[in-house]
């Protein structure tokens, strides 16, 4: 009797045994879904996830199995590896979301260098100081989340990395509207006509960022637009036995401000030209003149190579020149 009372109750101890560790395997499967769910996108490594799924799959086997099964075999090691599985999938969200942040602030960096360009520039040439101090404002409030987002990175929690990564985002689209604000505010008052455009680099492009055309050297245009000039030259030369003429093209702000007469319309205002910033030039020989050869052969083929006369030059323009021509990167935020 006493023995049949004994190994009564070491069942029922191994029973409540085996209980509590499918109580804890379920838990931590159900616990695993979750993460699996929360991780899809979130991984630096896919592989993470596809292990934590096949985890989960064999604890939801060693659950279905029988409980005498289990009780022979217990549910360790099925709880240690989806445990592990588990602990790659967070490691690897970590990563990616470290990744993440550390994009987020190259971005932020070409934002507040934008940003800090506008803000000098502006300042003594009439915008209102409270846009003005709107941008400076936003300048210094992500500068701060930059700084935090700094922090974050040098850790491992995931919850600060994902919020620095949010902040960083959400306060580089202010200052990027902060911005956009204040240029909006300076282009009303420099800028006479809806065409033109102010811009802080408008003749003060570096001259590491110019060159020299081959044919024209004493004449400038942006590095990135040149091999399209050239190739349209070297189209030009073969339809007409001669290099395109080039009267004027990129010009300095000082340049620009001794062309500009408040009087007439010819010349844009310093800050407003697209010869500023290296994407535009003047063309003479019987180019200059409306309906000539090759007047007509511009029009049909420059844009081929990244050249167009714009809408304000054609003859029904605000001022017609058939001899401005520019880069399609022109109003494209290039």
């Amino acid at each position: 009797m006493t023995l049949v009372v004994v190994l009564a109750m070491g069942g029922g101890g191994l029973a409540w045994y085996a209980a509590e560790e499918t109580a804890d395997l379920s838990t931590q499967s159900t616990t695993a879904k979750q993460l699996l769910a929360a991780s899809d996108g979130k991984v630096a490594e896919e592989t993470t996830r596809d292990g934590l799924s096949a985890q989960i799959a064999e604890a939801e086997t060693v659950l279905a199995e029988p409980v005498l099964t289990r009780l022979l075999t217990g549910t360790g090691d099925a709880r240690d590896s989806l445990g592990a599985a588990s602990a790659a999938v967070e490691a690897s969200m970590v990563e990616f979301a470290r990744s993440q942040v550390t994009a987020a602030r190259k971005g932020v960096t070409s934002a507040q260098a934008r940003a800090e360009k506008v803000h000098t520039a502006t300042k003594g040439m009439g915008v209102d100081d409270a846009v003005r101090a709107q941008l400076q404002a936003a300048i210094d409030t992500l500068a701060a989340v930059d700084a935090a987002a700094n922090d974050a990175i040098a850790g491992a929690d995931l919850t600060e990395l994902e919020k620095a990564a949010t902040d960083l985002s959400t306060n580089r689209s202010a200052l990027t509207l902060a911005t956009q604000s204040l240029t909006d505010a300076q282009d009303a008052i420099t800028c006479p006509w809806p065409d033109q455009v102010w811009d802080p680099d408008s003749g003060k492009v570096p001259s590491s960022a110019l060159a020299a055309l081959p044919w024209a050297p004493t004449h400038l245009v942006r590095s990135d637009v040149l091999q399209g000039l050239v190739e349209l030259d070297a189209a030009y030369s073969e339809a007409f036995g001669e290099h395109l003429t080039i009267n004027s093209s990129y010009r300095t702000y000082e340049s620009q401000d001794a062309l500009y007469d408040p009087a007439s319309p010819t010349a844009a205002p310093p800050g407003c030209s697209t010869h500023g910033l290296g994407l535009a030039v003047d063309i003479g020989g019987g180019v200059q003149t409306f309906g000539t050869q090759q007047y007509n052969w511009l029009k049909q083929h420059a844009e081929t190579y990244g050249w167009t006369h714009p809408d304000w030059a054609e003859p029904r323009g605000r001022m017609p020149e058939p001899w401005h021509w520019e880069s399609v990167l022109v109003g494209a935020g290039s």
